[in-house]
């Protein structure tokens, strides 16, 4: 490993969503945030950034913070073409050497388990709650596309739980003492400490009013893993509540 103190070189690798029509920039472009600086080339969708700077405290948040400026500029080609692009960073190398590869997968967010194939049994409640449910369907896309967001993680984690609340505000009114309720219910059914929850709703604030926050790779850790869970929990609430309204009507 590098020292932390040593200036090192680095190249920042990855592709552009849909890859398919060839993305390009006539020019390289420069930025810099600290005190490290960028130079992003984009050609035949791929893009290569090369970074001078001091080997970062935190890795992945600063591949976070890297992936954004990205973004932003891809976001730019995008909106010039009225065309929705994705930059998907996928590998850092130093040196010569690839310190970090990127994949899709969030293996802190899984039990031991990192395989792409998933139990029919388990998979089954899921598929079948997205199916019926169109608010689980807004939870779902939400957090793929926190995995997806550096800096849209917090916020979407939160929108993905206040989709599921409205599912146990289904019926009632929208009132603040009907929010209030269906908070409530959710809290209590689904076993989630309100702590978690106002903690959440706090760091997400600034990103739900069009303001930003830096945010590093553990926050957003601790946000999906709060928002999977409610998720989890729901499609289980939800599953028994069925069987058991199943059962009387057998009965």
């Amino acid at each position: 490993m590098l020292p932390k103190t040593d200036e090192v070189r680095a190249v920042i690798t990855g592709l552009i969503h849909p890859n398919r029509l060839g993305w390009m920039f006539d020019n390289v472009i420069p930025f810099s945030f600290g005190e490290a600086s960028f130079e992003l080339s984009v050609h035949d969708g791929q893009f290569n950034v090369l970074v001078v700077a001091k080997w970062p405290d935190d890795p992945a948040t600063f591949l976070n913070d890297v992936g954004t400026m990205v973004q932003g500029c891809v976001d730019s080609l995008g909106f010039c073409l009225a065309t929705p692009l994705r930059a998907e960073i996928l590998s850092m190398s130093v040196e010569g050497r690839v310190l970090i590869y990127r994949a899709s997968q969030w293996p802190d967010l899984l039990d031991g388990n990192s395989s792409s194939r998933v139990e029919g049994e388990r998979l089954e409640p899921l598929t079948s709650a997205a199916i019926n449910e169109p608010l689980l369907r807004l939870a779902l896309a939400d957090l793929r596309a926190a995995q997806e967001s550096a800096v849209d993680t917090v916020m979407l984690c939160y929108r993905a739980i206040e989709s599921i609340r409205q599912w146990f505000a289904i019926g009632s009114g929208e009132g603040d003492n009907d929010r209030k309720r269906s908070w409530q219910d959710l809290r209590d059914r689904l076993e989630i400490d309100r702590e978690d929850l106002d903690a959440l709703r706090d760091r997400a604030q600034a990103r739900r009013h069009g303001g930003t926050l830096p945010v590093s790779f553990a926050e957003r850790l601790e946000a999906l893993r709060l928002a999977r869970r409610v998720v989890e929990k729901f499609v289980a609430y939800r599953q028994s509540t069925l069987e058991a309204e199943q059962s009387q009507e057998e009965g």
